[in-house]
């Protein structure tokens, strides 16, 4: 999704991760899950945390930690998966805690400031309530490093 997609009545899930917030738009977002049992699957790409069976259905979790190389954090029961719709099936996406769902103005979204790293894999950042959250490239985040 582009900024120019972004409209005054477009919701967005906004999360934690390591003590900084992200989002997906709800158009991007599944459900959302507390975490059940994950099955770790030995010798698969590294961000992958697992699989999960929701109802029926194996799906795998990413671990959004190792995504962006950042330390993980001790599990407690705030955390969630977020379950996306990927190219092909839906993937759980580990986040630390979902905080909100909510309108992001367009106003106050911001394009990213050109780093090439943010310009991939975050769409823009919206300001709310004097904090800065990114807005994600979830297909960025899904694939690049998967390939």
């Amino acid at each position: 999704m582009t900024i120019a997609a972004v409209n005054k009545t477009t919701q967005f899930v906004v999360f934690s991760v390591n003590h900084q917030h992200y989002s997906l738009s709800i158009e991007e977002v599944v459900e959302i899950l507390r975490v059940p049992m994950i099955t770790g699957i030995p010798g698969i790409n590294e961000m992958i945390e697992g699989v999960i069976n929701l109802r029926g259905s194996i799906i795998p979790v990413i671990s959004i930690h190792r995504r962006f190389q950042l330390p993980t954090q001790t599990k407690h029961k705030r955390n969630r998966i977020v379950i996306v719709q990927g190219k092909v099936e839906n993937i759980g996406i580990m986040v630390d805690e979902v905080k909100m769902v909510t309108k992001f103005d367009l106003d106050h979204v911001e394009p990213p400031p050109g780093l090439k790293i943010e310009e991939e894999i975050f769409t823009g950042f919206a300001k709310l309530d004097g904090q800065v959250i990114g807005i994600l490239n979830l297909e960025k985040v899904l694939y690049d490093q998967l390939g």
